[in-house]
């Protein structure tokens, strides 16, 4: 009668032993998983880095170009008024040069602040990135945890005695 509980304890301490085998080839292969996603992340981190410092810096070019063809349009009015030999300082012809002046700038600043809306979605997104980089809690007691269940189930099936076959009339 010792040989089947032997037979049970063995199988039991084997299954445990496979058990935390698979769980430690399991955590080996999910670390490299997030090793590889974490380099991923840290690439998706600078290059929106990268992207954000480019937004600013197109934006800086599209705000000059902004002056400069407001700055042409001007005068282009400037010389009209002046070919037509009206008076540019002082009256309407003035207020629409000022006007215009600062509708110039009223553009490029709305084209710089676009940019810098761009370049904070950029930082956002290299921000996310980076937390994706840190690295994720482990529990170093799952595969402790799969032997000492294992033991558990051994001790609690060591434990039971088998109950001897009675015929139908016992008491």
């Amino acid at each position: 009668m010792c040989v089947p509980s032997t037979v049970m304890t063995g199988m039991s301490v084997l299954g445990s032993a496979l058990g935390m085998a698979n769980n430690l080839a399991n955590q080996k292969a999910q670390a490299e998983q997030q090793k590889i996603q974490q380099k991923q992340a840290f690439q998706n981190a600078k290059l929106a880095e990268e992207n954000a410092r480019k937004a600013l810096v197109e934006g800086e070019k599209e705000k000059e170009k902004i002056r400069l063809e407001q700055k042409a349009l001007q005068s282009k009015k400037a010389a009209a008024y002046g070919a037509a030999h009206v008076d540019l300082t002082s009256g309407s012809p003035l207020a629409v040069l000022t006007d215009m002046a600062g509708q110039a700038e009223e553009l490029a600043q709305d084209s710089g602040e676009k940019a810098r809306q761009k370049a904070q979605n950029y930082r956002q997104q290299a921000q996310q990135s980076y937390q994706q980089t840190a690295p994720a809690a482990k529990n170093p007691f799952s595969a402790a945890n799969t032997v000492f269940s294992g033991l558990d189930s051994m001790y609690s099936n060591f434990g039971k005695k088998s109950a001897s076959k009675r015929g139908p009339n016992y008491f």
